[in-house]
């Protein structure tokens, strides 16, 4: 009886041993308390066997056996309750509250040394003896594993697997043997006689709890296989979501401005192949502010979704109509025809869109405008088309005008301009005049400034500040991007450098924009590591944001580029995630550090469920693949708790500081820890 004993010490120490290895490598946190069961029950059967050697060598001393019977029996009873707790936090999904915990272990203690305290240790009291720390205790821990047995009955009987009957099965057979032995002690001790092979009726208890182990194992690797399917199928329902909102405007469900750019785009070859004309016409809404100011974001959410349903009836067969911003369409019709038919066609469904609108009982005055344009007559590039009808549209709105058509004029003086342009610019960087704005990067689990993102301004002698979209096409074009990309780095690099001498800092970041021109670089590392090394800043805390198209021209070769940038130390971000197709393709190949998500995550996050939902899918999985998650364009703390909830990494936005130079961040950097307070 004391080698069975011992081996069932021995098996419990192993099962408790196997689910803590469990619940390093799944994180079930109810495999705390099973673990904690088992290793009670290793305790119990190895105090038993002992109190049990020390009666057999002349009875022992009398103390030692004393404590060594209470150890065993308190054993049992905390066998029983971690069992318990373990139990209800499997089949609820919950942890158990410090205070339910505390108050079942005490009991099971209490229970324990009462059994032992009450009845002394003489030949008179040994029935009552054997009552209380044989059949009592045996029928308690029976009924806890009966217990655990229908629970885990009801929580898996829709399961559809193994272990949704075998396990359960393993606990109750378990339960009711324990049950079996307490009332088979309590009749020998009643009656005086002694059951045949009494001495091994501790065989069928090993052998079973075997079975309970193998059942539990089973549960587990079977609710992992689970676990690991509904993660997938998560994932590709995120994924197609993520495509789908990526393409598509939320609450209209209309082609958003992207996939405009590439309908467009596809147009206007499929035009020049078959020597048609495409028709591009911009529709907006006047008066837009005030009527969003008057209805409020729900209602107008609502006009804007009515209205996009009557433009889509009376739109012509064939077009295409997206939504271009809060207050913009695109209508793109292609083989138009002839321009004069195609205008009155449009200056009718602009006038057929403008009727009033019933919502709530009330007639809402929607008045619209137009700006239209032709390819390939105005243009062939897409974007110069939107802007065009853009241009068009405003002149338009401007003059009270329903519709303007654009009418290219190609100006003589557009070299001399361009000329111009490329001599202001060399003198710009060669006196300095771009200079760069820094935004805090604000990391939610520090609560603290973690760096800055470098935003390129130029302070123009005669034009003010400009901001790149007024130059940075131009300086591509005329071949300056290079040489301004040299002093942004050095003007970054520097700045971190003068932070972290000056101030006593935790580690800063500085993040650069990588054009795809200076990515493609093959030297690119070589010329880093020596503008970190010439300002004495570590390549960790330089941070490169390079945007998908970028990582996408040659893939292979971005790869390449990534890798090399990693091993010299520095950190890569893809910047604007979500904004087009090959992303999630991708992003585990790419091996980036950062993944910034563009602000139109952002937008709604605060009163679309739907799209928290689906941000919390993505944020999920882009930490599944061991990188760390940035987004943009926090304005409000509604975005902010939000994403605090769909656990996002870092932020930054208007919310948290807005762009400045950086003689204005010193006060900003001397009390980093108030940030989200």
């Amino acid at each position: 009886m004391m080698a069975i004993e011992l081996a069932q010490a021995v098996f419990g120490l192993l099962l408790s041993g196997l689910l803590l290895a469990f619940l390093r490598e799944f994180r079930h946190q109810f495999l705390r308390h099973w673990a904690l069961s088992a290793l009670a029950m290793a305790c119990y059967f190895g105090a038993a066997a002992a109190a049990m050697g020390l009666y057999m060598t002349d009875g022992g001393q009398l103390p030692i056996r004393h404590v060594v019977s209470t150890v065993s029996v308190v054993m049992g009873y905390l066998h029983a309750a971690w069992l318990v707790l373990g139990t209800w936090e499997a089949v609820s999904g919950r942890v158990a509250r410090g205070r339910s915990q505390a108050l079942l272990i005490l009991t099971a203690v209490v229970l324990g040394v009462l059994s032992i305290v009450l009845v002394p240790l003489s030949s008179e009291t040994a029935a009552m003896r054997l009552l209380l720390r044989v059949t009592v205790l045996h029928t308690i821990i029976g009924l806890a594993f009966v217990w655990t047995a229908y629970m885990l009955w009801q929580a898996l009987k829709g399961f559809g697997q193994i272990s949704s009957l075998f396990t359960p099965m393993t606990f109750a057979s378990y339960g009711f043997y324990l049950i079996l032995v307490g009332f088979a002690s309590a009749w020998m001790t009643s009656t005086g006689q002694r059951l045949p092979l009494v001495e091994y009726i501790g065989l069928p208890g090993m052998l079973l709890q075997v079975m309970v182990g193998y059942g539990i194992i089973i549960w587990l690797l079977e609710l992992e296989r689970r676990n690991t399917v509904s993660a997938r199928d998560r994932a590709q329902t995120a994924r197609d979501r993520l495509a789908h909102f990526s393409m598509h405007d939320i609450a209209t469900g209309l082609p958003n401005a992207r996939q405009l750019q590439n309908q467009l785009s596809a147009e206007v070859q499929a035009a020049s192949a078959r020597h048609n004309r495409v028709g591009v016409l911009l529709i907006s809404i006047n008066r837009f502010k005030l009527l969003s100011q008057a209805l409020g974001w729900q209602e107008t959410d609502h006009l804007i979704r009515r209205l996009a349903r009557r433009l889509r009836e009376i739109a012509p067969t064939g077009s295409v109509l997206g939504r271009l911003g809060d207050r913009d369409f695109l209508l793109i019709m292609p083989n138009v025809g002839g321009r004069k038919r195609a205008v009155e066609r449009a200056r009718e469904l602009l006038d057929k869109g403008s009727r009033p609108v019933k919502q709530k009982n009330q007639e809402l005055f929607v008045h619209l405008s137009g700006g239209m344009c032709f390819a390939p007559d105005d243009d062939i590039d897409a974007i110069a088309l939107i802007k065009a009808s853009q241009q068009a549209q405003m002149k338009a709105a401007s003059r009270g005008d329903l519709l303007e058509v654009h009418r290219r004029h190609r100006e003589k003086s557009e070299p001399h301009d361009l000329l111009k342009l490329e001599r202001e610019m060399r003198v710009g960087v060669r006196e300095h005049q771009f200079c760069l704005h820094y935004q805090p990067l604000i990391s939610i689990r520090q609560r603290r400034i973690v760096g800055f993102e470098t935003l390129l301004r130029w302070q123009h002698p005669e034009r003010g500040l400009l901001r790149p979209g007024s130059f940075l096409q131009e300086a591509i074009r005329l071949g300056i991007l290079d040489e301004l990309e040299n002093q942004i780095f050095n003007q970054a690099l520097a700045q971190l450098s003068e932070w972290q001498n000056e101030l006593a800092l935790p580690p800063l970041s500085a993040s650069v924009n990588l054009s795809a021109q200076r990515f493609q670089q093959p030297d690119l590392a070589v010329k880093l590591a020596e503008l970190c090394q010439r300002h004495r800043v570590s390549p960790d805390n330089l941070h490169l944001e390079i945007t998908e198209s970028a990582a996408m021209q040659d893939f292979e070769a971005g790869m390449a580029t990534i890798a090399t940038l990693r091993e010299l130390g520095c950190k890569v971000c893809l910047d604007d995630f979500g904004t087009g197709y090959s992303s999630l393709a991708h992003l585990r190949r790419l091996q980036i550090d950062y993944v910034k998500l563009d602000r139109s995550f952002i937008a709604n996050i605060e009163r679309d469920q739907h799209e928290r939902d689906m941000t919390r899918a993505i944020v999920d999985l882009i930490h599944s693949l061991g990188m760390t998650v940035l987004a943009e364009g926090v304005e409000n703390r509604q975005q902010l708790g939000y994403l605090i909830q769909c656990r996002v990494d870092v932020v930054q936005g208007f919310l948290m500081g807005r762009p400045q130079p950086s003689t204005e961040l010193r006060g900003e950097l001397e009390r980093p820890q108030l940030i989200l307070d």
